[in-house]
């Protein structure tokens, strides 16, 4: 557990990819950080809690852009899609500028 700003989080490293399958060592390590509420500030949380997030988040490791993004190790495919929308909507900061 750790504490900014008055706030208590737990963390946690998990492997998404085994070493063997990405670039190097550190490709396919996320760190997950989860705000603590409750009872858990006092106690912090059930080994139960982290297991069941991390498959949680295991089942999302499964991105559609697999060799076509050097980050494909490290990405959730939620957080691909949401990328993707996110480039498809941008706007030069030229074209931005001329709107006003």
């Amino acid at each position: 557990m750790y504490e900014w700003g008055g706030v208590r989080y737990a963390v946690w490293y998990l492997r998404l990819r085994e070493a063997e399958r990405t670039r190097s060592i550190f490709d396919g390590v996320v760190k997950v950080e989860k705000v603590l509420v409750g009872d858990e500030i006092e106690n912090g949380m059930e080994t139960e809690r982290i297991d069941d997030l991390s498959a949680r988040i295991l089942n999302e490791r499964n991105p559609v852009c697999y060799g076509s993004d050097l980050r494909w190790a490290n990405h959730l495919y939620p957080i691909y899609l949401t990328e993707q929308f996110v480039k498809a909507r941008y706007i030069p900061n030229e074209s931005f500028l001329q709107m006003f």
